[in-house]
């Protein structure tokens, strides 16, 4: 997979993300809140396709001060800029894709972590290898322990994505128009070649929530915004 895409809107990931996905911000808040409301302060932590860290950084005061958080990207730019926001609590960063045997043996093992963060990177991957991720991570949780998944999700025609794709035209239209986008983030997103852009395969619903069963975790979907959802995994 390639990630240059990702290396190419680094410095403009955290302020134009939430532009142009409605349910980016709602679900990271809701992150926190769920978190908060658990009452267990997290220590041994995973982000997975951590991007600039926007996941570990929301989730921030639900944790232990001292925890350690193993960060893994594919983006050499993303990776970087979110070891900058974990400092010190960074254990380790890799610099890789998860999908792939090598980087996953260093990422994934039995008992590792007591909280694991995938936002918004399994819809970029093929249904086959978002299984094996969310088998892997559960296998990787303490018992106890809690997958947060937040994603883009498929819904059926014509009630459903086509929908969301109105709404979503909408808020960017208006978001440009009101000159919140900045130019030079809308330049290289317009601009992106076709060998740049990364698969689209967002799952549904009803089979993320049937893998992560499977993978022994008991399932909540407290959140669903336009096309976004948050699923919670805690393992049994």
């Amino acid at each position: 997979m390639h990630f240059e895409r990702y290396d190419r809107i680094v410095e403009y990931y955290p302020s134009q993300w939430p532009l142009i996905v409605p349910g980016y911000l709602p679900i990271l808040n809701a992150m926190l809140d769920v978190l908060q409301a658990r009452g267990v302060l997290a220590r041994d932590i995973l982000d997975l396709g951590c991007g600039p860290g926007s996941a570990t950084v929301a989730i921030a005061a639900a944790c232990d001060p001292g925890c350690h958080v193993t960060l893994v990207d594919g983006s050499p730019g993303m990776l970087r800029a979110a070891e900058l926001v974990a400092q010190r609590n960074v254990r380790e960063a890799i610099l890789g894709d998860f999908t792939l045997p090598d980087v996953r043996e260093r990422v994934f093992g039995a008992d590792r972590y007591d909280l694991v963060l995938a936002s918004f990177a399994l819809h970029h991957i093929p249904d086959h290898d978002k299984q094996q991720a969310i088998e892997a991570a559960a296998a990787s949780l303490v018992r106890g322990g809690l997958l947060i998944l937040a994603d883009e999700i498929a819904t059926d025609r014509p009630a459903g994505w086509d929908v969301v794709e109105r709404v979503r035209a909408r808020a960017i239209a208006n978001h440009l128009g009101a000159g919140r986008i900045h130019p030079g983030f809308w330049a290289l997103e317009t601009s992106l070649s076709a060998e740049l852009h990364l698969p689209f395969s967002p799952a549904r619903i009803d089979d993320l929530t049937s893998w992560m069963a499977r993978a022994g975790l008991a399932v909540g979907c407290p959140l669903v915004h336009f096309g976004a959802a948050l699923l919670l995994g805690v393992k049994r």
